[in-house]
């Protein structure tokens, strides 16, 4: 199966949905680092090592008010699964992941090996 690439619309729309069910503000705090992560990660050709960049950079770079972390574990999945990997971690483990980043005690490398074992 050969990995989709990554597209600012596929990050809207989990945002969106994870907002419209939790609720929150929807704005943004940056469309310029968006549109960087989808084109940097669209670079990265291994599909754990780009799941684990978009996970990394929207949990220690937030683009959006509210919502990162929802929608870093939910684009996780969904890059993994467009990889053909299946997705079997809980969304516990990668907020976990999320809070070490913000202690800067987690590097994109721990998470590429996080998602390694799991994915």
């Amino acid at each position: 199966m050969t990995m989709q690439d990554l597209t600012l619309e596929t990050i809207l729309s989990i945002h969106d949905a994870i907002l419209t069910k939790d609720g929150g503000d929807s704005r943004m705090l940056s469309e310029g680092n968006l549109n960087q992560l989808v084109f940097r990660a669209n670079l990265v050709d291994d599909v754990r090592k780009r799941a684990a960049f978009v996970f990394y950079s929207l949990c220690v770079f937030p683009v959006f008010r509210e919502g990162n972390r929802r929608t870093a574990c939910q684009l996780t999945k969904v890059i993994l699964e467009s990889g053909g990997y299946h997705a079997d971690m809980p969304c516990e483990g990668l907020r976990g992941l999320a809070r070490g980043i913000d202690a800067f005690t987690v590097e994109i490398e721990d998470v590429e090996q996080v998602l390694c074992r799991h994915g």
